[in-house]
């Protein structure tokens, strides 16, 4: 990722502290975002959970999401502040292991996905005070892999200690796990970094509308993310009503999308860097939308495990893309609102997606590989509108100032030239 040199540099010793730090903090995310997203929905489907039920599952990080945009005013203001937040969502897990039911499920996961929501803006500004521009990318891709690569042995782990001990005993392990973890962000160092700004959700909503590139990949991302949203409560009634996997084998397919997501994350960060976040996003969407078909037409589960390949690289694209599109194209200093109002946009059509198909499903209209065929259509029109974002045509709006003095300048020297 950077150069390696016999003497480093004050700079670059302190870059890579940081990152070692980061590093530590992602795996607790890892651990938990795993058991949370792969273990939970089966665990309520096998307890008798209903479809509604599930899509109110499938909702809670998109709820979090939406709550997100008040991030100026109750998110983390320091490091500290992160690993409390990060910390209190984790710990949140450890309730599973004494009370179990459905509505406890549900509100669990609002809270542990809504200490996310809140910290990321703020994190992902940390990150452009800590790291260098050049290679933020890699950053993200290298945070990423470490996050999978941990999602990937606690899916193995997790599904084994399922089977033994109770899916909810995994649960609140792996949130004891993300406890421990999240105390590292208060290690984190961004000696530069200034006291960022409080924001309204108004503010939130108007510094991504006030970005073309951004606005138009947030319409796409509003096309494919709602297909996958709204197929994710019919994957658990595949699991368990179709296929009758265990939860073992339910990790198994974990492990392959964690590990799918592990090492493409380092492809797609050193893409982002050299070809633009947009690339990325497109060859990604393309293989998201492979995995929700095959999960939609699998007869076993051996076509399971090519969904979750598909579906790890697919997400890992997505995510690479986002932070690099808003840090590429936002100054530092609005850089957490514009996260917070592409959260609080993306959280409210998460929402009426988590629940449209599911509803559909509830009432008999659609069976659920009908419901995924219609997720992907939906999903397909994110794919083309993907590709058909025009780059040329749009400026970083973060740099758009200073080009259009270089350019004035470099004009006056031809000028001058003749």
């Amino acid at each position: 990722m950077f150069r390696p040199s016999f003497h480093p540099s004050a700079h670059q010793r302190a870059v890579g502290r940081n990152l070692a730090v980061d590093l530590v903090a992602a795996t607790g995310v890892g651990v938990t975002v795993a058991l949370v997203t792969t273990l939970l929905p089966t665990i309520a489907r096998r307890g008798g959970l209903e479809p509604i039920g599930l899509a109110a599952l499938a909702a809670a990080p998109f709820v979090a999401n939406l709550l997100g945009a008040f991030a100026g005013r109750v998110g983390p203001r320091s490091q500290r502040q992160l690993a409390v937040i990060r910390g209190a969502g984790a710990a949140s897990l450890l309730v599973l292991a004494v009370l179990a039911a459905a509505p406890v499920m549900i509100a669990v996961s609002i809270a542990f996905w809504l200490s996310l929501s809140l910290s990321g803006p703020f994190h992902l500004r940390l990150w452009g005070s800590m790291y260098p521009a050049r290679v933020r990318g890699r950053v993200v891709g290298f945070l990423g892999s470490g996050r999978a690569a941990a999602a990937a042995v606690a899916a193995l782990a997790g599904g084994v200690l399922a089977d033994q001990f109770g899916g909810e005993t995994a649960v609140a392990l792996a949130g004891l796990a993300g406890l421990i973890c999240a105390l590292a962000y208060a290690g984190l160092r961004a000696p530069n970094a200034q006291r960022p700004p409080m924001f309204s959700a108004r503010d939130s909503i108007q510094a991504l509308r006030d970005r073309p590139f951004l606005s138009r990949i947030a319409v796409a991302q509003g096309f494919y993310g709602g297909g996958l949203i709204a197929a994710a409560p019919l994957y658990a009634m595949v699991n368990v009503d179709r296929l009758d996997l265990s939860l073992a084998d339910v990790g198994i397919i974990g492990i392959l999308t964690a590990g799918a997501t592990t090492l493409s994350f380092l492809v797609w960060g050193a893409l982002a860097d050299r070809r633009g976040p947009l690339v990325a996003m497109r060859f990604g969407s393309a293989l998201g939308l492979g995995a929700l078909i095959a999960y939609a037409l699998a007869p076993d589960v051996a076509v399971l495990w090519i969904a979750g390949i598909a579906a790890g690289a697919g997400g890992a694209s997505i995510e690479v893309g986002i932070a690099s599109a808003v840090s590429d194209h936002t100054p530092l200093a609005s850089r957490a609102a514009a996260m917070a109002g592409w959260n609080a946009i993306t959280g409210a059509r998460g929402i009426v997606a988590a629940f449209t198909m599911s509803v559909l499903l509830q009432i008999g209209i659609v069976d659920v590989t009908t419901g995924l065929l219609l997720c992907a259509a939906v999903s397909a029109i994110g794919v083309v509108l993907y590709a058909r974002v025009d780059t040329t045509t749009i400026t970083t709006e973060a740099h758009t100032a200073p080009s259009r003095m270089w350019r004035a300048a470099r004009e006056l020297r031809i000028v001058a030239s003749r």
